[in-house]
């Protein structure tokens, strides 16, 4: 039975070896199959990939300026990278939370013109929805708004994209369609709050609210909100 045993263990040990071994000369050959080209470009995308993730790291922690910076020098140094188009709209995201405007929509517009197919596609109209929305072109902002809405209703991003609409109308004094747009942010994003306290102040400047609307009865800003109430001091931006 020792014997057996000790018989089974070489031979799976064999096996194991036998096969990594194979799998290990497949990948040699495969290696030596290539063009010095592709080998310079395979080692260079994994050098990319490499400060990508670092550049995420950064992004994730909000220090967008060192993000940024290593953004730019993968754009610089690896205009090939595979990930070129995560590379374009991180880099416009980072540009945006640092209020520089001007250079955030061009990586919007290239990543847009140059990779009209990309999984990013979403966040670089959203980002130039905002870009516009910021920069107070409520028009061209409410454009890119009706473009997401009819492409992707229903992408993360909407909530965000409906709430920036809704504040552009608000600035154009249109409370009816700030209203309407406001109303569908759903509970759970990070705009809700501030959605509902908007439509608040919508219903104030239209004086249609006697009472507290309905979604927002608790809220304490808005159950404030009447005929003989106070007008809230400030707006949500």
């Amino acid at each position: 039975m020792l014997a057996f045993l000790v018989g089974i263990g070489a031979f799976s040990l064999t096996s194991l070896t036998g096969s990594s071994s194979l799998c290990w000369s497949q990948e040699k050959a495969a290696e030596q199959e290539r063009t010095p080209e592709q080998l310079l470009d395979h080692d260079m995308d994994k050098a990319a990939s490499r400060l990508y993730r670092s550049a995420l790291k950064l992004y994730d922690e909000k220090a967008y300026w060192k993000a940024a910076r290593e953004l730019i020098i993968l754009l610089d140094y690896y205009p090939a990278f595979s990930q070129a188009d995560g590379v374009l709209c991180h880099l416009g995201e980072s540009m945006c939370e640092m209020t520089m405007y001007k250079s955030a929509a061009k990586m919007f517009r290239f990543l847009l013109t140059k990779y009209p197919q990309s999984k990013y596609l979403p966040r670089a109209l959203f980002g130039l929805q905002r870009v516009y929305y910021q920069t107070e072109n409520y028009g061209e902002s409410l454009k890119i708004f009706s473009g997401v809405l009819a492409r992707f209703p229903d992408d993360d991003i909407i909530d965000g994209a409906r709430y920036h609409a809704g504040m552009a109308y608000y600035h154009q004094r249109d409370y009816d369609n700030t209203i309407a747009t406001l109303n569908k942010v759903r509970a759970r994003s990070e705009y809700f709050d501030h959605s509902l306290y908007t439509v608040g102040l919508a219903y104030l400047k239209k004086k249609w609210s006697p009472r507290p609307w309905p979604r927002c009865a608790s809220c304490s800003p808005c159950r404030s909100f009447g005929p003989n109430s106070v007008t809230p001091s400030t707006t949500p931006t």
